[in-house]
């Protein structure tokens, strides 16, 4: 009896201890968010180490091999990393605290998470992280957006904007905290926020998952920072920039301003960052007593995080933006008087609620208003003129309008199920409704011939206010198959509806990695397709309720008519339209190098079909006429992608990239009711098509041995081949082939230097960096009418500029 007695102990024994090997990872922020997919290196003495990743609701469930105390290493880009060393090995439940990445490191003993393949991931997401925002000297107006070039495959145009594999801006989903911020109307990246606010952007092109609806072109998603425990305050850029054009003059001032903290303790935090931006621009080509717009803009960001219990978190913001523009659209081409006086004043409003439940689940729900009140005004009234060379007179639009975009989204987490391997299953719900109002009119616009006589001219009869709304409901789910160890399988399913194209839309996509075995992942293979809808864009609708416009030509000598009035008219038929789709697909590889170099290598090709773009229903030829909304639209883009990084000791990068892509359409030409090209419709290649570019950034220390421990070396490096532009002639008819025309390459190369020093106790930053060092011209204009003997004449040209940055780098 005392045998069967000491082996039914010895059984039990055993059995508690095999419980205790099972254990159940929880990784967490420092305000208690669960962190996802974090990656976890877990090391047993006398077993090779294994490599997990946590879920959605930061989870991750392990098995010991033995009942020894063990390691875990648990790190994410854009966190300090965690190591626990010694872990009890009958801890049922371990808690990891990652914290995030500080503007200010009040700790000087954290170290940042190293670099290396996430095998999880299978869209081709790249991500800026706080060391990046802070250290890349992006170009000098700290305009958020300007950063964004400096992935491989996003390319920004000459007014600022940035478009994603090829893509129209509106076909790029702009995401703040997970929030829509495209201008309701134009799709545009239209809100801004200070770059100290951001924590990390996330930019996808292709393999974006179902999550992500209503976006041909990709994905721009912002993740702004929130308080913790400690108060932080943060000044930044509080010294001019200048730029070298006809002599050394002032160009820009931004100062920017954080500050965070508790509101209670380990319970509720909030977070400002404000910005302020005034800009001297110059244009050199213009007469000296009207050659600048003195513009001025801020933004300002809000937020608050309350944690209503360790399992319910309920946070907030508000973004403001105000944009004043005394003299906008100034450039060579455009003197003072004919530009126009803006005002734009935005913001956005939204909550979410984040309820994690006890099998695993998590339930995220939000709600946002994006609100844009804009317009513009003319100076003066003086009859309004485009000559060969430039235009004269008053702008001949006034113009007043309101939009707003109310939108809610609803995700569901839910618990990972296993089945020939592990499924992490997601499904979500979003909805928003869009209105917009808009009130304008116009003045006479008179074309003249290089004689100065009128060749034509447009009027418009009076127009009164109009109005359109829009309400999109779209639904999901996705599963992450995760076969076995090394193979990923990620298939979705969307469905996309709205009220003006009504049709129900099914996108399947799919994506798929695969890493071979191993401790750490040295190779990964990624493939995928995907159908993706775009959303029912609201400007081309407008032209349709814009009014008409009647051409009368006259006769060399300018004063007789040589035919009536000819009516343009633009009409839509919503019945008659489909939604824009594309089709996109792509491999790439990754692969750990020698000296821990990671390169890696992706081909895209999308298929974009049933664009909108209008026809004339006269004739392609016709220089007047009906023009009517038609899905006729068909777009290319193909790329080859091929970049490399490294990381050094103490967080010190380098990043380099070369893309040969090509970006083409069928409708070449935009025609409007107002100002607009005329001539048959053509193929040709889209404004900013950039077959070959190459772009490379970083910072390292000085090696000098006197300077190395307080010096560093920052640069950034962007070349591309230059815009193609059409040729016109003085009627704005279009002479030769679309886009057959192009800007001079385009180079930049801008070093500096950062001085880091201790004052008072706490630690800072001063940056110097000489933009466009080789004061390559890079012009930003052309004249491209014909019929001037100023034609392919280049103008307004980069220069150099003189930046200056402080900023807190750590305090005690």
């Amino acid at each position: 009896m005392a045998f069967f007695s000491f082996a039914a102990r010895s059984l039990q024994a055993d059995k508690c201890r095999r419980q205790a090997r099972r254990s159940l990872l929880l990784v967490v922020d420092e305000d208690g968010l669960p962190v996802s997919d974090a990656q976890v290196t877990l090391s047993e003495q006398g077993h090779p180490a294994i490599q997990l990743q946590t879920d959605h609701a930061g989870r991750c469930a392990y098995s010991l091999q033995r009942d020894l105390p063990y390691q875990l290493r648990v790190q994410k880009p854009g966190f300090y990393q965690s190591v626990g060393n010694q872990v009890d090995a009958y801890r049922q439940t371990v808690e990891v605290v990652l914290a995030h990445e500080q503007v200010v490191r009040q700790e000087v003993n954290v170290l940042s998470s190293t670099a290396r393949i996430d095998t999880e991931q299978t869209s081709d997401k790249s991500t800026l992280n706080t060391p990046e925002i802070v250290n890349v000297p992006y170009p000098t107006s700290r305009d958020i957006r300007n950063l964004l070039p400096f992935n491989p495959g996003v390319v920004q145009d000459a007014t600022g904007q940035v478009h994603l594999a090829g893509s129209e801006t509106y076909a790029t989903l702009d995401l703040l905290d997970g929030f829509d911020i495209r201008s309701p109307v134009s799709g545009a990246l239209a809100m801004r926020v200070s770059a100290d606010a951001v924590r990390s952007i996330d930019t996808e092109t292709t393999r974006y998952p179902v999550e992500f609806g209503k976006a041909t072109g990709g994905v721009v998603a912002f993740y702004t920072g929130m308080g913790d425990n400690k108060l932080r305050f943060n000044a930044t850029d509080f010294f001019p920039s200048f730029k070298e054009l006809n002599g050394l003059r002032f160009d820009k001032f931004v100062p920017r301003i954080t500050f965070s903290g508790p509101i209670v303790r380990n319970r509720a935090w909030f977070f400002d960052g404000l910005e302020m931006e005034y800009d001297n621009i110059y244009i050199q080509e213009l007469p000296s007593n009207a050659d600048t717009n003195r513009l001025l803009r801020g933004s300002n960001l809000v937020k608050t995080q309350v944690n209503l219990t360790p399992a319910n978190i309920l946070s907030g913001g508000l973004l403001f933006n105000d944009y004043h523009s005394p003299y906008d659209g100034i450039s060579s081409l455009v003197p003072q008087q004919s530009t126009i006086k803006t005002d734009i004043t935005a913001w956005l409003p939204y909550v979410r609620d984040q309820h994690a439940f006890a099998n695993g689940a998590l339930l995220e729900v939000g709600a946002g208003v994006v609100r844009f009140r804009d317009g513009y005004e003319p100076h003066g009234d003086s009859p309004y003129e485009i000559t060969p060379e430039l235009t004269n007179g008053s702008y001949f639009e006034d113009l007043t309008a309101h939009s707003q975009r109310e939108e809610g989204t609803a995700t569901l987490y839910l618990p990972p199920r296993h089945w020939e391997g592990r499924h992490d299953l997601k499904a979500g719900l979003d909805l928003d409704h869009i209105g917009f109002d808009e009130s304008l009119s116009r003045a006479p616009v008179s074309y003249l011939r290089e004689d100065g006589t009128l060749l034509r001219r447009s009027t418009f009869p009076e127009q009164g206010p109009f109005a359109r709304h829009n309400f999109e409901t779209g639904a999901y789910f996705q599963d992450r198959w995760l076969a076995h160890q090394g193979l990923l399988i990620e298939p979705g399913l969307r469905f996309d509806w709205d009220e003006i194209i009504r049709r129900p839309l099914f996108s399947p996509r799919l994506a798929v990695t695969y890493s071979p075995p191993g401790a750490e992942a040295t190779t990964k293979l990624s493939a995928g397709v995907g159908l993706y809808y775009e959303h029912t864009q609201l400007e081309y609708l407008t032209s349709a309720l814009a009014g008409v416009r009647y051409d009368t030509y006259y006769a060399a000598d300018g004063l007789t008519p040589v035919s009536g009035p000819l009516l343009t008219a633009f009409n839509a038929n919503d019945a008659s339209l489909k939604q824009t789709r594309a089709i996109n697909w792509s491999v790439g590889i990754e692969r750990k190098l020698p000296g821990s170099i990671y390169a890696g290598a992706k081909f895209i090709q999308k298929r974009v079909s049933d664009g909108f773009t209008y026809a004339n229903q006269d004739g392609s030829g016709a220089l007047s006429g009906t023009y009517l909304l038609t899905n006729a639209r068909q777009d290319h883009y193909a790329s080859e992608e091929f970049e490399a990084r490294r990381t050094f000791a103490n967080g010190y990068r380098l990043f380099a990239a070369y893309t040969h892509s090509s970006a083409h359409t069928n409708a070449a030409l935009d025609y409007v009711p107002t100002v607009s090209l005329l001539g048959p419709q053509q193929n040709g290649p889209l404004a900013w098509d950039t077959p070959n570019r190459v772009i490379s950034w970083g910072w390292l220390p000085l090696l000098l041995p006197k300077f190395k421990k307080s010096w560093d070396f920052v640069y950034t490096l962007d070349w591309r081949s230059g815009f193609p532009f059409t040729a016109v002639n003085a009627n704005q008819q279009v002479v030769g082939l679309a886009g057959s025309q192009r800007f001079p390459d385009y180079l930049s190369f801008s070093p500096g230097l950062e001085w880091r020093f201790h004052f008072r106790g706490s630690y800072f930053g001063l940056r110097g960096v000489m933009e466009n060092a080789t004061d390559s011209r890079n012009p930003a204009v052309v004249n491209n009418v014909v019929d001037s003997p100023e034609f392919r004449t280049f103008s307004e040209f980069q220069g150099r500029a003189l930046t200056a940055r402080i900023r807190l780098i750590g305090a005690k």
